[in-house]
């Protein structure tokens, strides 16, 4: 992540680069929570904020579960139907791998692609993730999971 500070050394954003495949890569910026000095329409404004509560509680549902089928009913109220069957969060599973952990950030690109960022405990070791997700009318409609390790 790379912060950005303008001449005042005030934080304008933040950056974030994700490989996509070999040369490509995604770009998310998170602007502090500040007034900006462009206006937005209330329609727009709150779309985001919507977007937001639901990114909030998508993460946390990733974050915070005891087992797979529990996380996996969480997810169902925020998913469209195709994205459910597309990541079998309607299959149920005998995995008991459980979680502990928050949302550490929100990250928004151009193109309304979100990346949610998790630190988590999972069986005992800490682990980082990192959630990539569309939004169409109000529910996660496409999403991949990450997981993040630190190269050094």
């Amino acid at each position: 992540m790379e912060e950005i500070y303008n001449h005042k050394g005030r934080k304008i954003f933040s950056k974030v680069k994700i490989p996509k495949k070999e040369g490509e890569y995604l770009y998310f910026i998170s602007f502090p929570k500040e007034k900006t000095e462009e206006k937005q329409s209330t329609e727009q404004t709150k779309e985001k904020e919507d977007n937001t509560v639901l990114l909030q509680k998508y993460g946390e549902a990733y974050a915070n579960f005891r087992d797979l089928n529990h996380r996996n009913e969480k997810l169902k109220d925020l998913m469209t139907e195709e994205c459910i069957k597309m990541n079998g969060i309607d299959v149920k599973t005998g995995n008991a791998l459980g979680s502990e952990g928050k949302v550490t950030s929100i990250y928004q690109n151009d193109q309304e692609e979100y990346a949610v960022l998790l630190d988590c405990i999972q069986n005992g070791s800490p682990i980082r993730i990192l959630l990539l997700a569309k939004v169409e009318d109000g529910k996660i409609a496409e999403m991949t999971y990450n997981t993040l390790k630190q190269e050094y």
